[in-house]
């Protein structure tokens, strides 16, 4: 009997790991829950860069709507069979604190990789005639709530981000939500709004033709895109350090071993320099970081934003 049961026992360890080597047998679906823009883009860079270097189809879809939250559910719901992962943004985080009633749970997406990151830049338009983050502030303090900001809105990573910056600058700055960052954008170049924070990918046109001013980068150090901007540590701003990012999810129960292949295939690609080259005129850090790791990362970042959201008193729409 004992040695029925070990010789069982080698079967199933043998199948399981032909099985595993045999993975991917089909396309996987990678689920973007937002329309054009960074998160496309860069999924959309990754997945080529994975079938370059495996063979393996990987199939990029859109499925946007409510801030993302059509297409999060959507993976949710899918079987975990290790053929449907998810690429996210910051704002994933903050489902749990902005919708509290959701009809899905969060949790039900698991942790894969982080992709790369984002950072930001708090930026003015030129002919608002400052040009250096203390003036902005000396200006913001001797007229409370009479400068304004723009954002993508209401409880979107530029408007969390910014109230962060209120927050540890000591400043009252009037919130306007836009629809979406196009739009806010558009504001700031207009004139009607005073402040604006947004990735450095998406104000970098603007920044070199000098329509906008880069007045300080919410990190510990400055961004390689924007040698002259100062870092938020080096204008003694240390604790309004934050970026936003992209990281990949899968349904909760898909195989680990589905998850390890999609990991080690990410970091791949973001590590191979034609990628390497694309991710640094977007802007964007690439980091493919393992999976146990993202985990920690995206609790830490759940408490991070969450708790701007409450001392903000954030609601959404």
């Amino acid at each position: 009997m004992n040695v029925f049961r070990l010789l069982l026992g080698l079967l199933l360890i043998t199948l399981a790991s032909s099985v595993a080597a045999q993975y991917p047998e089909k396309p996987i679906l990678v689920i973007v829950p937002y329309g054009a823009g960074s998160a496309d883009v860069v999924a959309r860079l990754v997945a080529k860069k994975i079938t370059e270097n495996t063979g393996k189809t990987v199939i990029v879809e859109n499925k946007s709507g409510a801030g993302g939250r059509i297409g999060l559910e959507a993976a949710a719901r899918s079987t975990a069979d290790g053929y449907t992962f998810v690429i996210t943004d910051s704002g994933y985080v903050l489902l749990p604190t902005l919708y509290p009633n959701l009809t899905w749970d969060p949790k039900d997406l698991v942790p894969v990789t982080l992709v790369l990151r984002m950072p930001f830049v708090l930026t003015m338009g030129a002919d608002k005639r400052i040009t250096s983050l203390s003036e902005l502030i000396s200006r913001a303090k001797a007229n409370p709530g009479k400068l304004n900001y723009g954002s993508a809105g209401v409880g979107g990573a530029n408007h969390i981000v910014t109230e962060l910056f209120k927050h540890e600058a000591g400043v009252e700055i009037t919130h306007v939500p836009y629809r979406g960052m196009g739009e806010a954008m558009q504001a700031l170049l207009a004139g009607q709004v005073d402040v604006l924070i947004s990735t450095i990918a998406v104000a970098s046109s603007n920044l070199r033709s000098g329509r906008v001013v880069g007045l300080v980068v919410p990190s510990k150090e400055r961004s390689p895109a924007l040698p002259n901007v100062p870092s938020s540590a080096e204008a003694g701003l240390a604790r309004f350090a934050i970026s936003n990012w992209l990281g990949v999810l899968a349904p909760k129960g898909t195989p680990v071993g589905a998850i390890d292949w999609m990991q080690r295939q990410v970091a791949a690609a973001v590590a191979s320099p034609d990628i390497k080259q694309r991710f640094a005129s977007l802007a964007v850090e690439g980091s493919g970081m393992p999976t146990s790791e993202y985990a920690q990362f995206l609790k830490s970042e759940e408490q991070r934003w969450g708790d701007v959201v409450r001392f903000a008193g954030i609601k959404p729409e």
